[in-house]
C-alpha cells in the first residue's frame, strides 16, 4: 500500500518539466515562410526600380490659332531683298564719314567723302587745257578768214586774167590748210572739254552717296582708312564704305522639303514667329517659290513677305514659318495662344478625362482635364496642367499613381 509520503510526493509539482517538442516539418515550413516574406518585401521595393515601364512623353504647349490651320512648318532667316555694299568708284583715303551702324539714309544722301585735292587739281588743269584749245581754235578761225579773203581776191584777179595759175594754187592750198587747222583746233577743244568732264566725274566720285533708301547695317571703314574703289564693291570685305539694306523689302527665306512644296503657291498665307521675339506673331504670305532645288538638302527656298509691319525686325534673324490653309484676320493673328496637348495623351478614366503627368522623380499621377476643340493633331485644354508640363503619350492601363516610368529615347 502506498504510504502517506508517496501520496504527498505524487501531489508535488515539477518545476523543470521538459519543453514540448515541435513536429519535424515545422522548422522547414517556418524558414520557407520567412524567405517568402523577405522576397515579397524585396520585390515590392526593387521591382518598381528594376522593371520600370518605358513610355513616350510629350509636353503641354501654347498653341496659336494659326496652328489650327497649319499646312506645314519651315524654318529660315530674314533677308532684305535689296541690299548692297557701298563702295566708291575710285580708290582713296576717307576724309569724312557721316554714318554709323543703324543710320537711316535716303537715296542720294552723302555718306562719305574721300580726299579730293588731286582731283580738284586735275579739274583745274583740264579747264586750262580747254582755254588753250579754245585760243588755238580762234587763231585757226582767224587764219581761215584771212585764207578765205586771199582766195576770194585771187578769184577776182583770175577772172580778169591778170594772175597766174600758180598763184591760184597757192591761195587754194592756203585755204585748205586753214580749214584743216580749224578742224584740228575744234577737235582739240572737244577733247579738252571731255578731259574736264572726266576730271569732274572723278572729283564727284570722291563724294559717296546712298544708292537707295535704307539703313546702314554695318560700317566697313573709318576716317583715315584707304578704300580700294569699285573692285571692292559687293565683295563683303572691308574695301567698301558700308553695308546698306532696304528694310522695306525684308522677307523670310525658308527651306521647304521638296516633297511638301506642292502644298504652297503664291499668296499662301503664313504666320511668322521670330526667335528674337517669340511672343510676337506676324502675318505673312508666300511671295516667291524659287524654281531651283537644293540637291544636297532636297529643299526649295520659299520667300515669305510680311503682311504686318515688321517692326524691330533685323536681317539674318532666325524665323519659324507656319504655312496656313486659311488666312487669319487681324484679331485671330493677335489672339492669345492657348494650352494644347497631343490628342493621344488624353484618356478616359471613369467619367473624367485625364492626362498622366510626369513628376520630378519620374513618377506619374493622373490629372483631370477639360478639353476643347481639336487643333490638327492637338487638342485644346480649357482646364488642366500648365504649358511645359510633361505628360505620357498613349498611356496604357498598367499605369498607377506614384508609379515610376522611363522615357523612350
Amino acid at each position: 500500500m502506498p504510504t502517506v509520503a508517496d501520496e504527498l510526493k505524487s501531489l508535488r509539482i515539477e518545476r523543470n518539466e521538459p519543453a514540448s517538442r515541435l513536429p519535424g516539418w515545422a522548422g522547414p515550413a517556418i524558414a520557407v515562410v520567412v524567405v517568402l516574406v523577405v522576397l515579397g518585401a524585396a520585390w515590392k521595393i526593387l521591382a518598381p526600380r528594376i522593371f520600370v515601364p518605358e513610355v513616350e512623353t510629350t509636353a503641354v504647349s501654347l498653341v496659336s490659332p494659326a496652328q489650327a490651320q497649319q499646312l506645314l512648318v519651315a524654318t529660315g532667316y530674314v533677308v532684305p531683298q535689296r541690299q548692297a555694299n557701298i563702295s566708291p568708284r575710285i580708290g582713296g583715303r576717307v576724309a569724312k564719314l557721316f554714318i554709323e551702324d543703324g543710320t537711316v539714309v535716303k537715296k542720294g544722301q552723302l555718306i562719305a567723302v574721300l580726299e579730293a585735292a588731286d582731283y580738284r587739281a586735275q579739274v583745274l588743269q583740264a579747264k586750262a587745257d580747254v582755254a588753250a584749245a579754245q585760243a588755238r581754235e580762234k587763231r585757226a578761225e582767224s587764219d581761215l578768214f584771212e585764207a578765205q579773203r586771199a582766195f576770194d581776191r585771187e578769184k577776182v584777179v583770175q577772172s580778169k586774167g591778170v594772175s597766174t595759175p600758180a598763184a591760184l594754187d597757192t591761195v587754194t592750198a592756203r585755204l585748205d590748210g586753214a580749214k584743216a587747222q580749224l578742224n584740228a583746233a575744234r577737235s582739240e577743244t572737244a577733247a579738252a572739254d571731255a578731259r574736264v568732264e572726266v576730271a569732274r566725274v572723278n572729283l564727284d566720285n570722291c563724294y559717296v552717296r546712298a544708292p537707295f533708301d535704307g539703313r546702314i547695317t554695318q560700317k566697313l571703314t573709318d576716317i583715315g582708312e584707304i578704300v580700294f574703289g569699285a573692285f571692292s564693291a559687293g565683295t563683303g570685305g572691308r574695301g567698301g564704305i558700308a553695308s546698306l539694306a532696304d528694310f522695306s523689302t525684308l522677307q523670310v527665306e525658308a527651306d521647304v522639303s521638296e516633297s511638301q512644296v506642292a502644298k504652297l503657291a503664291l499668296g499662301t498665307p503664313a504666320e511668322i514667329v521670330l526667335d528674337a521675339f517669340p511672343d510676337r506673331r506676324y502675318r505673312g504670305k508666300v511671295a516667291e517659290v524659287r524654281p531651283r532645288v537644293d540637291r544636297a538638302k532636297a529643299t526649295v527656298t520659299v520667300k515669305v513677305a510680311f503682311v504686318d509691319d515688321p517692326r524691330d525686325v533685323l536681317p539674318d534673324m532666325g524665323a519659324k514659318v507656319t504655312f496656313l490653309a486659311k488666312e487669319l484676320d487681324a484679331a485671330q493673328a493677335k489672339a492669345a495662344p492657348i494650352s494644347a496637348v497631343q490628342s493621344d495623351a488624353v484618356v478616359e478614366r471613369g467619367e473624367n478625362k485625364v492626362v498622366w503627368v510626369v513628376g520630378a522623380n519620374d513618377e506619374v499621377r493622373a490629372t483631370p482635364v477639360v478639353t476643347g476643340a481639336p487643333m490638327g493633331g492637338l487638342v485644346a485644354l480649357r482646364e488642366g496642367p500648365p504649358a511645359g508640363t510633361k505628360v505620357v503619350r498613349r498611356p496604357n492601363g498598367e499605369l498607377r499613381p506614384g508609379m515610376r516610368i522611363k522615357e523612350k529615347q
